[in-house]
C-alpha cells in the first residue's frame, strides 16, 4: 500500500475525485485510490487511510482489520451516509478512528492536500536558511570558509572539526555543512556535549533497552539513531570525559551501534560534525583529550576566526541583525547612524558574533528615536545580554526530527531560570510549580552544569 494517503471506494463523486487526484498527481505516491480488494497490498506505510463503508466489500470486518494492522502509524477514516449506532461500533472496534460523510471526506481530502503541496516548500525554505550566503561577512577568512564548504558540497565526507571562540558561530557552520550537502534529506541532531552527564552519554547517544538500569522503564532510541544517514553535531566536544570519549571513538571506528542493556550490534551510518573552543593540541598534551579521537574527528577542519580579527564583517552583519529584529519586534526602517557602525568596528567583542547579535537586539528593545546612535550601543553594550524578560517571550526551537514535551519544558524552565538569574523561588512562582517539582526537572535535564549557557 504505496502512498501517505489511500482511498478505498467512492468516498466523493466521481467530478470531485478527478480534481483530488489531478492535484494528488503533481506530488508523487501521496494518494493511492483503489477501487478492487484485489489490489490491496500491506507493504509499505500510509498514514491516512479512506474506506468507503457503504460498500460491504470495505466495510467487511477481515479487510478492516488488515488495513489497520498495515502500519504502526494507519489513521483508518471512514465514509458512511447514515451509520447506525450498532455499526459505529463494530467498525470503531475494528480500527476505523471516525467516520465522516462525503463532503466531510472532500474537507478532509483538501486538508491533506494543502500540507502535501506545502510540505515541499517547507522543506526546500528550512534548507534554503543554511546555505552558504547565511554565512554573512566578505573578510578573506570567511571568503575561504564559504570556499571550503562549497567545495564539500557534492562530498559525503565522514567527520569533521569545526574549532573557534564561543560565540563566532559553530552552531551556524554545521547546519550549512548539512543543509548544502548531500545529507540534506535526512535529519541534523545537535548535542551540547556539556549539558549530558556523564553516566548518561551512553543512553542518550546510543540508546537503551528495557530494564538496562533502573529507570528504563522502556526502551529508548539514541541520538545516532535520529541522526541516521545524516548528521550528529557533537558541540563543546572537548569537554567529554575520558569515559566518553573512549565510547564516542569506538562507534566511530566500528560504525556500529550498540544500545545499553544488549550485546547486539547495528550498523550506523551518520556523520559527526564536532565543535570545540578549546585547543585540542593542547588538550591532548595535557592529557585531557585523546590523540586518536582528535584524529578521527579532524579529518577537515574550519577555523572560525575571532570577530575582532575580521573587523570588515561587522557593517554586513551589523545590516543584517537590525533587519532581522527591526521587523521581528514591529519598528521597520529603524537605522542605525555610521558613527555607531564605525564605533563597533572599534570594539574587540569579547563575545564575537553571538554578543554583537545581543547588542543590536538590545539597542532595537530600547531605542525610541527612528535610527540607532552611539549612545544606543553604549547603554546596549553596558547593559549586557538580551533575556526572556527583555523579550517577554519563550522561544523554542523546533528541530526537524521532533521535540518531546519534557525537552519543551526542560527549555522553557531553562529561560525562566536565566531570565531570574537563577533564583528558584521566583522561578517556580512564574512557572505556577513547587520547589522540589523545578529541582527535579533541573537535575533531569542536567540544567544546574549548564547554567551559564543562554
Amino acid at each position: 500500500m504505496s502512498g501517505q494517503t489511500v482511498v478505498y471506494g467512492n468516498i466523493i463523486d466521481e467530478k470531485r475525485r478527478s480534481e483530488i487526484r489531478d492535484r494528488f498527481a503533481k506530488n508523487a505516491d501521496a494518494l493511492t485510490w483503489y477501487s478492487d480488494l484485489t489490489l490491496f497490498d500491506t507493504s509499505g506505510d500510509p498514514m491516512t487511510v479512506f474506506v468507503d463503508l457503504d460498500n460491504p466489500l470495505y466495510a467487511d470486518a477481515d479487510f478492516l482489520l488488515s488495513v489497520a494492522t498495515a502500519g504502526e502509524k494507519v489513521k483508518i477514516i471512514g465514509k458512511a451516509k447514515s451509520p447506525s449506532l450498532d455499526d459505529a461500533m463494530r467498525v470503531a472496534k475494528l480500527g476505523v478512528a471516525e467516520i465522516l460523510t462525503e463532503d466531510q471526506c472532500l474537507d478532509r481530502l483538501h486538508a491533506l492536500l494543502k500540507e502535501v503541496e506545502e510540505a515541499p516548500i517547507r522543506a526546500k525554505s528550512s534548507a534554503s536558511r543554511f546555505n552558504t550566503q547565511a554565512l554573512i561577512g566578505c573578510s578573506p577568512q570567511i571568503n575561504e570558509i564559504r570556499k571550503t564548504i562549497k567545495l564539500l558540497e557534492d562530498v559525503d565526507f565522514p567527520s569533521a572539526l569545526i574549532l573557534g571562540d564561543t560565540g563566532t558561530g559553530k552552531s551556524l557552520i554545521s547546519k550549512i555543512l548539512h543543509n548544502a550537502g548531500v545529507r540534506a534529506d535526512h535529519n541534523l541532531v545537535e548535542v551540547n556535549c556539556s549539558a549530558i552527564p556523564d553516566e548518561l552519554f551512553e543512553s542518550e547517544l546510543f540508546g537503551h533497552v528495557r530494564g538496562a538500569f533502573t529507570d528504563a522503564k522502556s526502551d529508548k532510541a539514541g541520538l545516532f539513531e535520529y541522526a541516521e544517514n545524516g548528521t550528529l553535531f557533537l558541540d563543546e566536544v572537548g569537554n567529554l570525559s575520558a569515559s566518553a570519549q573512549a565510547k564516542l571513538l569506538k562507534i566511530l571506528e566500528d560504525k556500529k551501534l550498540r544500545k545499553v542493556g544488549t550485546v547486539d550490534e547495528k550498523d550506523i551510518n551518520v556523520r559527526v560534525v564536532a565543535a570545540t573552543n578549546l585547543d585540542l593540541e593542547r588538550a591532548i598534551q595535557q592529557g585531557t583529550f585523546r590523540s586518536d579521537l582528535f584524529y578521527r574527528l579532524n579529518l577537515l577542519t574550519i577555523k572560525i576566526p575571532p570577530l575582532q580579527e575580521r573587523p570588515e564583517d561587522i557593517p554586513e552583519l551589523i545590516d543584517y541583525y537590525l533587519g532581522f529584529y527591526a521587523t521581528n519586534y514591529g519598528k521597520p526602517g529603524l537605522a542605525i547612524t555610521d558613527e555607531a557602525i564605525t564605533t563597533m568596528q572599534q570594539f574587540d567583542w569579547p563575545g564575537n558574533v553571538r554578543q554583537l547579535c545581543n547588542v543590536i537586539e538590545r539597542a532595537v528593545l530600547l531605542t525610541k528615536g527612528s535610527s540607532i546612535g552611539i549612545e544606543d550601543i553604549s547603554i546596549a553594550l553596558r547593559t549586557g545580554r538580551v533575556t526572556a524578560a527583555d523579550r517577554r517571550q519563550i522561544t523554542v526551537d523546533f528541530p526537524a526530527q521532533g521535540i518531546s514535551l519534557d525537552e519543551i519544558e526542560q527549555t522553557i524552565v531553562k529561560q525562566i531560570l536565566n531570565m531570574c538569574d537563577w533564583n528558584k523561588s521566583e522561578t517556580a512562582r512564574l512557572l505556577r510549580i513547587s520547589r522540589p517539582r523545578l529541582r527535579r526537572i533541573i537535575d533531569s535535564a542536567g540544567l544546574e552544569q549548564n547554567r551559564r549557557q543562554p
